[in-house]
């Protein structure tokens, strides 16, 4: 039982770093895009084409993330 208890904590404690981190990279993107978008000094074009694909690399581990949460609650029920 308290092998388990134990497991849980760390999965929970995984996926609090997992989220905190993946926020924090998107909130960075979005800023550098922001920045970048009303900058004259900066090429929009070839900042939407550096970080275009990072942005949905990004987005797509928060949706394989909440997806493999939204499996394992399922199966745990």
């Amino acid at each position: 039982m308290e092998e388990e208890k134990k497991q849980k904590d760390l999965v929970q404690w995984i996926l609090r770093i997992t989220v905190g981190t993946l926020s924090f990279i998107c909130i960075s993107v979005v800023s550098v895009l922001l920045f970048a978008f009303f900058s004259d000094d900066v090429s929009n074009d070839e900042i939407f084409k550096m970080l275009g694909p990072a942005f949905n690399t990004v987005i797509g581990a928060f949706v394989g993330l909440l997806g493999g949460i939204s499996l394992t609650s399922k199966k745990e029920d």
